[in-house]
């Protein structure tokens, strides 16, 4: 009988389709950025294989991660989300990386801070005599002081002066305190703002081909802001702040690297949450000032922010945020769908923080005016229709669908797109399958696949015309003819815009009929298209003929074996060792034909006629060695 792995053992086994399902990508991501950072601290595991840790974020939260019954991890944080957050992923690959290298993780003790934080019971594992933490203990500080104290004030000097020339950043943050008590901020100020623009003028750059690179430093400009931000210059940090994140960002925009630099200065961002929160601002003005950063934030680099935005802050100070985003947007120029899609989207993003704030105010009932007004002017209709749909008001999100279709179809086809998906859904809802076969098939004329096909089979065969519906679209990908102009069209009009005659789409559509043929297990049609592709040459057209040739090999196995060698022939005049390997893909799918068709012996010539032609080329003839015995080249999908 096979072990039961342990919960440990699940936690090493996870993999990043476990964590996006778990979390989903996006946080998945975050909480990768933050675990490279750095910001997982104290991490300890308890008996019971629960994992907890500190994750510095704009605040310092403690997070805990346990496996649940689908072996997959679930994780509550004093951060503003609680549950499943981007800190409880950041433990998890933190938990991993350890298990991966080795590294012993500690136990987790019994008056563990971070439970009472969480609320969640005592341990009753008692800890190890043992066991240490990745922090300074209790026992550490009292070694500290041990060593100390009988030390003469020369011999501390000198100690410090010992400890100070091995670790610069202690020295630098010696240095900076006592600047700071003699009352030298303004200069301590200066130093850090020609700093940050000394560093900020060179771009990062990452060679991953040869090895070299740069990567700027910003340990030192984090320490002194967490010098400043201790000592109570909480305004003089956020300033400087203010000039790290512009100076930052024009360095991110010119780097060449795989995003090291933004990490770098995300590193920083924590502090600088910190001195805004504990600026002189009023509340209202802190709200405003963090929404203007994540808004001008292109590179995903002050994430810090948002998690600042999503905390728990008076109903005053959102109220008033509230009424300054939307004079903002009363007040600033219009956009409509012909402006483009950034200016579009620089607005969407604006409404979208004036609708957070009146969530937050607790004005709910100005949200949907809001976002009506917003739709007409960016073309912002799918998130009028998604909040309708919430409040169960589906007559009008039908007729903003169907506005929204009419005012974005031209230029923004993509949304028209999902306008009509969320008006298939209202219609499906609803019952009305004749309407939602009506409308598939006009998605169909759209984007003709054999996806969309599926559906159309699907939904046809509820109402029992599927005959004369597949009949249609076949019309159609053969002669261009739209399926509700042709004689005895079953369906219903649709209410929403028909298409009509596309520019440029030619007829037949070979690649279309040739795969629905494929889907439906037709080889006669399958071969019958595939004979009719003009010019018919290898990838002339995108028609897989790998798949044609597996779809008509019991139908026409002569046809099939062409086909393949076809294929093989062309990789073999590549004359290169991988370009080999695929071509005996292909050939031992046309020999396998060969041999259920008896014909061996043919195959065998063909095989022979190859090595006489191609007798220079070593590696060729090892892979043709192989086709008499077993397949030793699997194929990459």
């Amino acid at each position: 009988m096979p072990r039961r792995k342990k919960p440990s053992d699940r936690y090493a086994a996870l993999t990043r389709k476990d964590l996006n399902r778990w979390a989903g990508s996006r946080i998945v991501g975050r909480g990768r950025s933050y675990q490279q950072l750095g910001r997982v601290s104290g991490l300890t595991i308890t008996d019971d294989c629960v994992l907890l840790a500190w994750v510095d974020g704009s605040d310092r939260y403690a997070t805990m991660v346990a496996m649940d019954e689908d072996c997959l991890p679930e994780s509550i944080c004093t951060c503003p989300y609680e549950e499943n957050c981007k800190h409880g992923v950041a433990v998890v690959i933190e938990y991993m990386e350890r298990i991966e290298n080795k590294m012993r993780v500690p136990r987790a003790k019994k008056d563990d801070e971070r439970l009472e934080l969480l609320d969640f019971d005592d341990l009753h594992d008692e800890p190890d005599d043992d066991d240490d933490d990745t922090f300074l203990s209790e026992d550490d500080r009292i070694e500290i002081g041990e060593l100390i104290k009988d030390r003469t004030k020369a011999q501390l000097i000198e100690l410090i002066h010992e400890i100070a020339g091995k670790y610069p950043e202690a020295a630098r943050e010696l240095v900076e305190r006592r600047r700071i008590a003699s009352g030298d901020v303004r200069s301590m100020v200066r130093r850090l703002s020609l700093e940050i623009r000394d560093i900020g003028e060179e771009p990062g750059w990452q060679n991953h081909w040869h090895g070299g690179g740069y990567t700027p430093d910003y340990s030192g400009i984090r320490t002194g802001l967490e010098t400043l931000l201790k000592a109570g210059y909480a305004d003089e940090t956020l300033g400087l702040g203010e000039e790290l994140m512009k100076s930052g960002t024009d360095q991110v925009e010119m780097s060449h690297d795989e995003g090291e630099t933004a990490m770098e200065l995300a590193c920083c961002m924590p502090l600088v949450v910190k001195a805004l929160d504990q600026s002189s601002m009023n509340p209202a003005d802190k709200l405003s000032w963090a929404v203007d950063v994540v808004l001008k934030d292109d590179f995903d680099i002050f994430t810090d922010f948002f998690d600042y935005l999503n905390r728990k802050h008076s109903r005053a100070a959102w109220n008033s945020l509230a009424d300054r985003l939307l004079k903002r947007l009363s007040g600033s120029k219009g956009v409509n769908i012909a402006d483009g899609f950034s200016r579009s989207y620089a607005r969407d993003q604006l409404s979208d923080w004036a609708i957070h704030a009146l969530e937050r105010a607790d004005r709910k009932d100005e949200i949907i005016p809001l976002c009506q007004a917003e739709a007409r002017k960016t073309g912002s209709y799918e998130r009028l229709v998604k909040l309708l749909m919430a409040a169960r008001r589906r007559e009008e999100a039908e007729r903003w669908i169907k506005e929204g279709v009419h005012a974005t179809g031209k230029d923004w086809p993509g949304i028209a797109a999902n306008l009509r998906d969320r008006l298939r859904e209202i219609h499906s809802r609803k019952r009305n399958w004749p309407v939602v076969a009506a409308m598939q098939a006009e998605k169909f004329i759209r984007y003709p696949s054999t996806e969309v096909f599926k559906d159309c089979k699907k939904i046809a065969s509820k109402i029992k015309v599927w005959t004369k519906f597949r009949g249609s679209l076949l019309a159609y990908l053969e002669n261009g003819g739209l399926p509700w102009e042709q004689k005895g069209w079953p369906l219903p009009e649709s209410g929403l815009d028909a298409p009509g005659t596309f520019q440029g789409r030619k007829f037949p559509m070979f690649n279309e009929l040739i795969e629905i043929g494929i889907l439906e297990k037709k080889p006669d049609q399958v071969l019958r298209w595939y004979d009719k592709l003009p010019g018919k040459r290898f990838g002339w057209h995108d028609v897989d003929e790998d798949d044609v040739a597996t779809a008509i090999q019991n139908h026409a196995p002569d046809r099939a074996v062409a086909i393949w060698k076809n294929y093989a022939e062309r990789f073999i005049s590549e004359i290169k060792p991988s370009a080999y390997r695929e071509a005996a893909i292909y050939l031992q799918k046309a020999q396998k034909v060969m041999v259920r068709e008896k014909r061996q012996a043919e195959w065998n010539l063909y095989v022979e006629g190859l090595r006489k032609e191609h007798s220079r080329k070593r590696r060729l003839m090892e892979i043709l060695d192989t086709l008499g015995g077993k397949p030793v080249v699997k194929r990459r999908r």
